[in-house]
């Protein structure tokens, strides 16, 4: 059985150098052999270039909208609209009625088309007067008298009646009458004021028997009647019947 005899203790300064710590380094202390030491990571040096950009995220969420601006000002106010009548057209018996606008929303023109009526059956006249046959009245006829403006020339229309009043408050002339027809007659009742002596001319239209003009009852009060008939649009034949009591 063979024995081996140890060697010589070797020098224990020489190799790794004792401790160390998780995460440290073994690196030369020296240029010498063996000559060790622990120290930090640490790592240093030019930074290499900037890698690619990576893909784009996912967009995020909208943000809430936010509040509304306040209104603005008030535009000016536009032409006024126009409505006008363009034409009136008479249209078919029995046909509807229509309107149509030829101009525009703003500036309209109607033009109308109105159906014709139905023609109605003539009326009997029996029993009602007519202006054109002689009739014979089974009752009164008669006219409310107008009362005439006194002044100092009194106007009479003809048209207006067949009789009529005149109170006289002062001297007066009477007018030619307006509106004077062939045919037409009646009278004007003449009456003194309260003060009476009032006279009345006469426009020479009137024509009296013997060509001269009669004098009013110039009483206070007193009532004279003048009866007229008109001859033509310039000669009116009267009569006056004085102090009618």
């Amino acid at each position: 059985m063979s024995q081996y005899i140890p060697g010589p203790e070797g020098d224990l300064s020489i190799g790794v150098a004792p401790g160390g710590l998780e995460d440290q380094i073994l690196r030369k202390a020296s240029d010498l052999n063996y000559d060790t030491e622990w120290v930090d990571i640490s790592f240093s040096g030019t930074p290499g270039p900037q890698g690619p950009a990576g893909p784009a995220g996912a967009n995020g969420t909208n943000g809430t909208n936010g509040t509304n601006g306040s209104n603005g000002a008030n535009g000016a106010n536009g032409a006024a609209a126009t409505i006008a009548v363009g034409t009136t057209t008479t249209g078919a018996a029995g046909s509807s009625a229509t309107v149509v606008n030829s101009g525009t929303s703003s500036a309209a023109v109607f033009n109308f088309t109105v159906p014709q009526g139905v023609a109605g059956s003539t009326p009997s006249l029996t029993g009602y007067a007519q202006l054109a046959v002689a009739q014979n009245f089974t009752a009164a006829q008669r006219g409310a008298a107008v009362a005439l403006t006194d002044g100092a020339t009194v106007a009479v229309d003809l048209s207006l009646a067949n009789n009529f009043t005149l109170t006289l408050g002062g001297n007066r002339t009477l007018g030619a009458p307006t509106n004077q027809t062939a045919g037409q007659g009646g009278v004007i009742v003449i009456t003194q004021d309260a003060t009476g002596s009032r006279t009345l001319a006469y426009n020479a239209v009137f024509k009296f028997p013997g060509g001269t003009a009669p004098t009013l009852t110039t009483t206070a009060n007193a009532v004279d009647v003048l009866a007229y008939y008109v001859e033509s649009g310039t000669r009116i034949t009267a009569r006056l019947v004085s102090d009618v009591k």
